[in-house]
């Protein structure tokens, strides 16, 4: 099992509008993101998540309530939740999902 990892180490994976890196554990597990400006995301999933803003500002929406949020704060995404990520502009953020969200594992999400 692996204990330490460098995200400048880890082959990004390259979707639509965004690239990202991911790292994985037993029950947990994280994605760094880096967006681009003008996209947005509209869903729900099993499982809680957390999501911290490094750089940037965007419009997150959970439960029906939206607020901007920026560099510095975090978003929490309880289990079942339906949310939108609104991103005007690039944005850089991580996402702290557990249990393992299988379809982001899979890069289906």
């Amino acid at each position: 099992m692996q204990y330490f990892y460098d995200l400048a180490e880890i082959e990004p994976q390259k979707m639509p509008g965004r690239e990202r890196r991911l790292v994985v554990g037993e029950q947990v597990m994280m994605l760094y993101i880096e967006r681009e400006g003008g996209t947005e995301q509209d869903h729900t999933h099993d499982v809680e998540q957390l999501v911290y803003l490094m750089k940037g500002e965007a419009r997150f929406t959970v439960a029906g309530e939206t607020r901007k949020v920026k560099a510095g704060q975090v978003v929490h995404i309880p289990k079942g939740v339906p949310h939108r990520l609104d991103a005007p502009t690039p944005i850089t953020y991580i996402g702290i999902y557990s249990p393992l969200r299988e379809e982001a594992i899979r890069a289906e999400a």
